[in-house]
């Protein structure tokens, strides 16, 4: 199904499940009023965004200064509703409203936005970081720009990068060597290039929903999993899986995007202020993310959980079983991994 035709599916179904949001307003009028025109420089502004986690979660309050930010700048004439805890949609859902201009601003995990822009799949390839001073420095470079613009065809425009930890990973015996891993099950995203990547160090990949993770473990249909820590205690995982290796294999960040529809209407001087407030927001993200997760962590050592620090050279034996992946997807991400690669 080409783009137009997934649209054009997506903006019927979505429109039967979320009637009566109103999107981008001005002075109480409709975005679907002003589909014509682009809201006058001085006209009241109501943006809805959605965020899929709870209230207290580090990107909600991040959102949160976002809103007050973009408020101050503009004098109170724009003004951003925040909507926490999957009100307005999961993480897909989310994507596919902003997408068609439903909500105006939404938040995903850049795993799930890969559907939508190919470049994303970047993240998906592990130990392509070596920590997250090198992510972070690799986003501050022309990689941001190059995976918001394809972001862009979709009718998305990025707003913003938020930290997501680092994915490590968690087992009923313990993981400390790359030939600990040989053989086991290990939960994995759906994801074809993960999949293949834990092929390759030896594992036996097993897509599984998130939510049948805990029981999985709990009756031996699995042997571990993977995510960042403050996942794997929020889930539960750290009860039924006791032993948590500082892998730190993959940084698959979130992003904040907006709909282009809403983000054409406004002018000039308004996009400036969405960006520098989203942009700042980031630093908020950072602050209240590296709390949460040492929050985890702490949960995770109180528990007696056995925590496993690989050592450089162990590190490096995980890193070379999956160089292989990289030259097979050369043809399709060689200028992003040289972006990241420079950015060390």
């Amino acid at each position: 199904m080409n783009r137009l035709n997934r649209k054009l599916v997506i903006f019927m179904s979505v429109l039967l499940m979320v009637a009566g949001i109103v999107g981008c307003s001005s002075k109480g009028t409709t975005s679907s009023d002003k589909n014509d025109s682009a809201v006058k420089s001085g006209d009241q502004i109501v943006l809805k965004l959605s965020e899929p986690q709870v209230d207290d979660y580090p990107d909600s309050i991040a959102e949160k200064e976002f809103a007050k930010k973009v408020e101050e700048l503009s004098d109170g004439r724009i003004k951003v509703e925040v909507y926490t805890g999957g009100q307005l949609g999961d993480e897909t859902t989310t994507i596919e409203q902003t997408q068609v201009g439903i909500i105006d601003i939404g938040r995903a995990n850049a795993g799930p936005l890969t559907q939508f822009a190919d470049s994303l799949g970047i993240f998906s390839f592990p130990f392509l970081f070596d920590s997250r001073e090198h992510m972070w420095n690799a986003l501050e470079s022309s990689l941001r720009e190059d995976l918001f613009s394809d972001l862009e065809e979709s009718d998305l425009i990025g707003l913003a990068f938020y930290d997501a930890g680092a994915r490590s990973f968690y087992s009923t015996e313990p993981i400390e060597t790359v030939k600990d891993i040989k053989g086991k099950k290990i939960r994995v995203m759906q994801n074809d290039i993960l999949i293949d990547a834990f092929k390759k160090l030896g594992t036996s990949p097993t897509p599984l929903a998130a939510s049948e993770v805990y029981s999985a473990l709990q009756m031996g249909v699995i042997e571990g999993g993977e995510n960042n820590v403050s996942t794997y205690v929020a889930d539960g995982h750290f009860e039924v899986a006791k032993n948590f290796t500082l892998s730190e294999h993959l940084r698959i960040p979130g992003v904040l995007f907006m709909s282009k529809s809403s983000w054409d209407k406004l002018s000039e001087d308004d996009q400036k202020i969405i960006k520098e407030a989203a942009l700042e927001s980031e630093k908020t993200q950072l602050e209240q993310y590296d709390k949460y997760a040492q929050t985890s962590m702490d949960r995770v050592m109180e528990s007696g959980n056995n925590v496993v620090e690989l050592s450089d050279e162990e590190r490096a034996k995980f890193r070379e079983k999956v160089q292989p992946l990289y030259k097979e997807y050369e043809s399709t991400y060689g200028p992003l991994f040289d972006a990241i690669d420079e950015a060390r």
